[in-house]
């Protein structure tokens, strides 16, 4: 993978579909009546939950009320699966979901540009300053990479989530709007992710920012927890310095198979499917592209889990959700990892579901989960000075 370390300032995304998105009347009676319901059901007491029936998994975790509230009023504000449709809509409806869900952190300042070549978006917990000669003083720097799939997603949905890292981390904050499949499967969207890394190692400065090169993270969501992981795997066999810690929400690891949480999970009602998750491999690894079978599930830079070795990777910080196909995996990855001689501090969030890193306007769960992130984040980039 080719690496160019040019700073542009154009930000027009190469993924048709997705694009900032322009609720009307209705999206926005929907999103304060999510709100409204998703604080009333919060503020239930737990025991009345229990008697009414409310979800359990097999280790006793109970769904939060909060959750399950605001996934009961999705169901009827969307009811296209993304599955049946094209992926230029599909990504239409993960836009409007994501509207739905997410609030406004406030940050400092927010700038799109280009980093690499790859169109980014900056956020930073205080103002830039050039006149101030302490502000030119390099910051630990966070690259995010956005889930959905490989397929879905984009800066705007996550835009919650990176500005809760930046203000709650004291981080700036690089968001990169890497390609999607199917039009671009893997490795595309990973050289994109190891584009970014090594520009901002090699001394590049968005949005007119000095990067702290020994305090670089790398973090994602869901498909970007696995494009992080793979970043990590990527730089450790090109002779490339590890990030100073890699921060793996809901991630992916394993698309070779198949775990006990997705027969658990799977099903429709507790957001991801089982259904979708084949949905978005198939497109991610060019199944049937041109008449070929597609990219190998098993090679290490598509499932983390498959490396038959993982030491000498970034400490990596794990978030799983209790009620997540993705569990089991997240876990797995974390043991692995831990077992190769990684430090690792593994969370699982027992009452959420897959997409909690969007839905910090809505379920209180999903605050706390990104108050222990950035307070794990503040803690470890403390400890390099």
């Amino acid at each position: 993978m080719s690496q160019n370390h040019d700073l542009s300032h154009s930000t027009d995304t190469v993924n048709p579909g997705n694009g900032r998105y322009r609720p009307g009347a209705v999206d926005k009676a929907t999103a304060a009546g999510a709100r409204v319901l998703g604080a009333v059901a919060g503020r239930v007491p737990a025991p009345l939950w229990r008697r009414l029936g409310m979800r359990r998994n097999r280790d006793g975790d109970v769904l939060d009320p909060d959750v399950w509230a605001t996934l009961m009023s999705l169901k009827l504000v969307s009811s296209l699966d993304i599955v049946d449709v094209p992926a230029v809509h599909s990504r239409r409806i993960v836009e409007r979901e994501a509207y739905l869900a997410t609030g406004h952190v406030p940050v400092a300042e927010v700038t799109d540009t280009r980093v690499a070549g790859v169109p980014v978006r900056v956020y930073l917990d205080r103002p830039s300053d050039p006149s101030d000669a302490s502000d030119a003083r390099p910051r630990p720097v966070l690259v995010y990479l956005h889930g959905g799939g490989w397929v879905t997603g984009s800066l705007d949905s996550h835009d919650a989530a990176c500005r809760s890292l930046c203000a709650g981390g004291g981080v700036t904050v690089v968001a990169v709007d890497y390609r999607l499949a199917p039009e671009h499967p893997f490795p595309a969207g990973l050289e994109d992710a190891t584009a970014v890394v090594t520009a901002l190692q090699d001394g590049a400065s968005p949005a007119g920012t000095a990067v702290d090169t020994d305090r670089i993270v790398v973090a994602g969501d869901s498909a970007g927890g696995n494009l992080a992981a793979s970043c990590c795997l990527w730089l450790r066999e090109n002779g490339r310095p590890q990030p100073a810690l890699q921060q793996l929400f809901v991630p992916v690891t394993d698309l070779s198979s198949r775990t006990a949480s997705y027969a658990e999970f799977g099903e429709a009602g507790l957001y991801l499917t089982a259904a979708q998750m084949d949905w978005y491999e198939r497109h991610y690894l060019g199944n049937g592209r041109d008449g070929m079978p597609g990219e190998d599930p098993t090679n290490p830079l598509v499932s983390p889990l498959c490396a038959p070795d993982l030491s000498g990777l970034a400490p990596a910080y794990v978030a799983v959700a209790g009620f997540d196909p993705l569990r089991d995996e997240g876990e797995a990855y974390a043991a692995r990892l831990e077992a190769a001689g990684v430090p690792v501090t593994l969370r699982r969030h027992r009452g959420l579901v897959h997409p909690f890193v969007n839905s910090v306007a809505v379920w209180g769960g999903a605050r706390r989960a990104m108050v222990d992130a950035t307070t794990h984040l503040r803690t470890t980039l403390g400890a390099h000075g």
